[in-house]
């Protein structure tokens, strides 16, 4: 290799190791949830961060062993769903770091229903480029939950009480 080669690799793989860098915990400060959730999935894969999502908060664990929490707010939380057509994984808890859907960036209809049958969300969303749906829902309910694309459908149940689960990957469309 000449020098002009290696300086060039040398370059790209600086540019590399900034791109991938983990956020510092100060950064987290005075985020609102969303805010927090929108810079968990940004930061995915960056350098050793691990984020996800409980029912009280977005969760930001550092390659130092500090972590920093964002409280959800006291009347709603989020759930994470990725519909499927041919695999999943089983998961419980939603962790933005890793968690990947099968359906990256797809236009998916969503029909969210309370018991009682409100409809509480009644729109088309985009997956996110890890394969999810983020659902923001009132706490203490159980909803209906029915997701469309590509000619297919399925239809679940979703729960918002205190240890429900923030990660859905059983959805599969059919």
């Amino acid at each position: 290799m000449n020098k002009v080669t290696l300086t060039l690799l040398f370059t790209l793989a600086s540019l590399a190791a900034a791109q991938i860098a983990a956020p510092s915990p100060a950064q987290f400060s005075g985020l609102t949830p969303r805010q927090a959730l929108a810079k968990a999935n940004q930061w995915r894969n960056t350098g050793g961060l691990q984020s996800f999502v409980t029912p009280e908060a977005v969760v930001f664990k550092f390659p130092g062993g500090e972590q920093q929490s964002v409280a959800l707010p006291t009347r709603q939380m989020v759930i994470a769903i990725a519909p499927y057509v041919n695999q999943t994984h089983p998961c419980k808890t939603h962790y933005m770091s890793s968690c990947q859907g099968e359906l990256v960036n797809t236009p998916v209809s969503v029909l969210v229903k309370t018991q009682a049958g409100k409809t509480v969300m009644n729109k088309t969303v985009k997956t996110l480029p890890n394969g999810f749906l983020e659902l923001w829902l009132d706490r203490n309910q159980t909803y209906q939950v029915t997701l469309k694309t590509g000619g297919k459908t399925t239809t679940g149940t979703l729960n918002t009480q205190a240890g429900s689960d923030t990660c859905v990957t059983t959805m599969k469309l059919q």
